[in-house]
């Protein structure tokens, strides 16, 4: 045979030899997963290399885990801190031996170990960096800037239909019993698409009317599984957003970048939901005590018109008796003068006293007069604001059997017996079902 010429099989054992004198031992290399496929129990996949900040794929060669080693490997990666479970798009450092088959010509590597204190530090040391980043850009402050609505009952709602997330929130609003309006838009919330659909899922939403805050929320998973939401696309697009987006992403020891630009934020999506629970029941209350305030105010300001009718009609009184004492003493006066005078003057004096007289009686007339019309006045406004005339006027006063008054559905529970008192009497009740108004 010419010593220049070989075949197939001679070239691929010549190679398979060098490689093997090359790479005698078992090494670690450290890139990105692409292409996972499991097959009879062994795991395929790519492990590629990319530049910094961008897709383009520079280097990749061909990896495989055999069925053995891949459960050892499962164990290990869910045992640690943070457990994740192999999948794309992360990156992955790992022990192996490089292979080639001389069959195919084909160069791959064999995985024995996967480090998984690698991944998760290059996760971190990823979002640490975003975060700063993103903190000097100002973008996670900027939809904290916006109002929240005091009764954010229309609600838009990103996450996955019929996930753990979803029933909870949906459980917790059927719950409150208030008004609330869902909007949701069924969102892959894990993997390489789910950056893309969060950001559709806004757009989305941005088109309804009237809408008052967005929810994005995602139940408990690894850090791997969350590190689709340390997104810079998703914190850029929530910053730019015209209405407030509330996250609840996680377990409570998750805290994604999602989190941190949104306007507000909780530890589970059943924690979000309660604070928006919270927001209407809070309005609900303020508004009953400003009622109860009003009420009490006016209460207060019948009891003062009252008594200051009670003190002028006094006053008035004891007036009217000293003027008509000090003149019936004048009167008096006059006489004995007159008696003792001249039948002249006693004329004159009897002239200017009829005169005075007169004068007088229509000065206590015309007092009289005006004094009755006020006190008419006064007691038009006091029958006006009595409870016999609210009543009259097709109002109820319902009462508690001790006698206080119900002014609201927690002053009473089911099976309580309640008076209600009308313009001819009161009605005993027995209270079968509470019913509180929707706001």
């Amino acid at each position: 045979m010419n010593q220049d010429i070989l075949t197939i099989s001679q070239l691929n054992t010549y190679i398979k030899d060098v490689i093997s004198a090359g790479f005698p031992q078992a090494l670690w290399v450290c890139g990105e997963v692409q292409r996972l496929r499991q097959v009879k129990g062994h795991v395929y996949f790519d492990l590629v290399e990319k530049k910094d900040g961008s897709d383009h794929i520079s280097a990749s060669i061909s990896a495989v885990i055999w069925a053995g080693k891949y459960k050892a490997i499962q164990a290990v990666l869910k045992k640690s801190e943070n457990g994740f479970e192999l999948k794309d798009d992360i990156e992955i450092k790992v022990k192996c031996k490089v292979d080639f088959w001389e069959p195919r010509g084909s160069l791959s590597i064999h995985v024995e170990e996967i480090d998984p204190t690698y991944t998760l530090g290059r996760l971190a040391q990823e979002k640490k960096k975003l975060i700063e980043k993103l903190q000097k850009k100002g973008t996670l402050d900027q939809n904290k800037k916006l109002d929240l609505p005091l009764v954010p009952l229309n609600v838009g709602l990103i996450t996955s239909f019929d996930s753990a997330a979803y029933n909870d929130i949906i459980s917790e609003i059927e719950k409150s019993k208030f008004g609330f309006c869902i909007y949701l838009r069924n969102t892959i919330m894990q993997g390489k698409n789910c950056q893309k659909d969060v950001c559709l899922g806004l757009d989305d939403l941005a088109k309804i009317k009237d809408l008052d805050v967005v929810v994005i929320a995602r139940g408990g998973g690894s850090q791997a599984d969350l590190s689709c939401f340390d997104s810079e696309t998703i914190a850029e697009r929530i910053a730019k957003y015209k209405i407030p987006v509330l996250s609840g992403i996680g377990h409570e020891i998750d805290l994604s970048v999602t989190d941190l630009a949104a306007h507000t934020y909780a530890k589970t999506p059943t924690a979000i939901a309660q604070f928006l629970v919270q927001c209407v029941q809070q309005f609900l209350e303020d508004m009953e005590d400003k009622v109860q305030h009003i009420m009490e105010s006016i209460e207060e300001k019948i009891g003062e018109e009252k008594q200051r009718l009670k003190n002028q009609a006094q006053g008035l009184q004891q007036n009217t008796q000293q003027f008509l004492k000090d003149h019936n003493e004048q009167i008096i006066r006059m006489t004995e003068v007159i008696k003792s005078r001249s039948p002249i003057l006693l004329k004159d004096y009897l002239r200017n006293t009829m005169q005075i007289e007169e004068q007088f009686k229509k000065s206590i007339q015309i007092r009289l007069r005006n004094d009755r019309e006020r006190l008419e006045n006064y007691i038009k406004l006091v029958d006006f604001v009595h409870p016999d005339n609210t009543l009259k006027r097709g109002f109820s006063i319902t009462r508690t059997k001790s006698g206080k008054a119900v002014r609201k559905i927690s002053d009473i529970n089911e099976l309580d017996t309640v008076m209600t008192e009308l313009i001819d009497g009161t009605v005993e009740s027995l209270v079968q079902n509470r019913i509180k108004k929707k706001i």
